[in-house]
């Protein structure tokens, strides 16, 4: 659906920073603005040319190239979705998070994540997943915290 995914930092190093992407969609360009986990369309905004549900199937198609090229954080939308404790020593927390539009499970108990089926490593790149990894062990020990 999208073609020629272009992104760049804009007014870096100031308080109103931006990642602004460009995009062709059906031959049309456009521009947008990705701040604060927000996409924000510049003019002309596609909603003016595709419908409602086009518009969201490519906001999810943007936010999975920014996640490609290492601009979103993925884990920011992480749930945490509950913390057992077998004993003390042993704490295990649930977690869940959306990539490409798929829903992934798992645990993490004594610094280890633990993936439910489906794993991710069958359908994403590995550099990808150790990324994920690691920024899903950061956030669950600031949570344990």
């Amino acid at each position: 659906m999208v073609d020629d995914f272009e992104v760049e930092k804009v007014f870096e190093d100031r308080p109103y920073e931006r990642i602004q992407f460009k995009l062709i969609i059906d031959g049309r360009n456009y521009k947008g603005d990705y701040h604060d986990g927000e996409i924000q369309w510049l003019n002309p905004h596609p909603k003016q040319d595709v419908g409602e549900e086009e518009v969201k199937a490519v906001e999810d198609e943007v936010l999975e190239l920014l996640s490609e090229h290492g601009i979103r954080d993925e884990v920011d939308a992480i749930e945490i979705e509950r913390s057992l404790s077998n004993n003390q020593t042993r704490p295990l927390q649930m977690f869940k998070l959306k990539i490409q539009g798929e829903e992934y499970k798992g645990t993490f108990i004594n610094g280890e994540i633990e993936w439910f089926h489906p794993k991710p490593r069958r359908k994403l790149k590995d550099e990808r997943v150790k990324k994920i990894e690691e920024d899903v062990q950061k956030k669950l020990t600031e949570h344990l915290e």
